[in-house]
């Protein structure tokens, strides 16, 4: 029989020695669902460096502790630290599941109360997903709107920058404000419970409105990958946190706009880029090799909200952006972003350089804004028209948009 799982593992090593965390259950900080996938996925833990860790899962929520899987580091972090950052990939699992798991430490249930997650349906089969996109977190801000967001039973949640204001590329103190975050207990419950995919804006990549010119970028990206369980990030030439992966019919290209990114006050001309060609060149060869229905690009940068750090300066790398669109007939492009501390949802004015109306939707602020907002967005593919319907959720219960594109509007005729 194949077994459920394959108990090999990835550990990420420190780079630097992080602040001890007395507050979290067992000296624990996790477990978060990462990346994925109709047969795999990726559990992110933080625990004591000598500890015994054991992940246990199963579509049976009475069967979880049945069959172990080791949280193993490959290497004993060096210098003296509190513990250890831990990824486990569970295999063989099967699409469009239901998934409920715990973690053992030492042989004994940690106080996290156990988790679940869905795996995605195989590529290109018809369904309905629906997805959380949040943006702009803070600790000591009202953190309520994490449950409303948990009440949607989302399959998977997107974040799009700012997911702690550390305001430095020092890894250090990044894993500080990331561990702490994830002890706030209304955000453990979401990252426990709902698959995780993150990218970072300027303030967890580096300083305000910071750009690849940035001192420390590369200890910054190291640090990114040891706190997230996201796919692969990057390329073999093309270093990034940029990354691509996929429900069903929806392809999500979440795309890296701080690391190569031209300084804001530089002259908007042919030479200023947004995401560096070599990102770009990525990011529409998958766009024009994708087969699903609806392509989403993801980034913490709005197109056209932000008049001083955003697309909306950057004239040649957004009319590249739409032309090519045009130019390969790519149908189903949806853009998504945060920053701004509101959110809404829109159509660009340029869309004529698409070829159709170009939608985005910004959600910021769900724990760092007035409103403390998120968007929650729902792709059907099973009709003869598929659609995308969104809904900007406020702190408060109220839906302030309710909008529905179906996918022969947002295609080109």
């Amino acid at each position: 029989m194949k077994s459920l799982f394959n108990t090999g593992w990835a550990a990420l090593f420190l780079l630097l020695p992080c602040p001890p965390l007395t507050a979290a259950p067992d000296g624990t900080v996790g477990p978060l669902v990462g990346s994925v996938t109709p047969t795999s996925a990726k559990i992110w833990f933080y625990a004591p460096a000598e500890a015994r860790c054991e992940l246990f899962a199963s579509p049976d929520a009475a069967k979880v502790f049945d069959t172990p899987v080791k949280f193993v580091p490959i290497q004993k972090p060096a210098g003296k630290i509190s513990g250890a950052f831990q990824i486990a990939t569970l295999r063989d699992l099967t699409p469009a599941t239901l998934y409920h798991y715990g973690v053992k430490l030492d042989g004994k249930p940690t106080k996290t109360p156990q988790g679940s997650f869905h795996t995605p349906p195989q590529p290109g089969t018809p369904h309905k997903l629906r997805m959380v996109l949040t943006s702009c977190m803070r600790i000591g801000q009202p953190q309520e709107s994490w449950n409303l967001l948990r009440a949607e039973k989302p399959h998977l949640h997107l974040t799009v920058g700012d997911t702690h204001y550390a305001d430095t590329t020092d890894p250090t103190r990044q894993w500080e404000h990331h561990l702490r975050y994830r002890q706030v207990p209304e955000f453990a419950a979401v990252i426990r419970n709902i698959p995780t995919y993150a990218m970072w804006d300027d303030h967890d990549y580096g300083p305000n409105n910071s750009d690849g010119t940035a001192p420390g970028k590369k200890h910054s990206l190291a640090g990114w990958k040891q706190v997230w369980a996201n796919p692969p990030a990057g390329t073999a030439t093309t270093p990034g946190a940029f990354f691509r992966f996929s429900w069903g019919e929806v392809d999500f290209f979440v795309v890296d706009g701080r690391y190569h990114r031209s300084p804001d006050k530089a002259p908007d001309d042919a030479r200023k880029r947004m995401l560096g060609d070599a990102q770009f060149n990525w990011l529409l060869e998958g766009l024009k090799s994708s087969e699903a229905k609806f392509k989403v690009i993801a980034s913490g940068s709005t197109l056209d909200h932000s008049k001083g750090d955003g697309w909306k300066i950057y004239t040649f790398s957004r009319h590249r952006l739409f032309d090519a669109i045009k130019a390969n007939r790519i149908n189903g492009v949806v853009y998504m972003s945060g920053d701004i501390h509101n959110s809404l949802v829109w159509q660009h004015p340029e869309s004529n350089r698409v070829g159709y109306p170009l939608v985005e939707v910004i959600s910021s602020g769900v724990a760092n804004s007035k409103n403390l907002s998120f968007a929650a967005v729902d792709f059907d593919t099973t009709g003869n028209d598929p659609f995308m319907r969104v809904r900007i959720i406020m702190g408060d219960k109220n839906v302030a948009i309710d909008r529905t594109w179906k996918l022969s509007q947002i295609s080109h005729k």
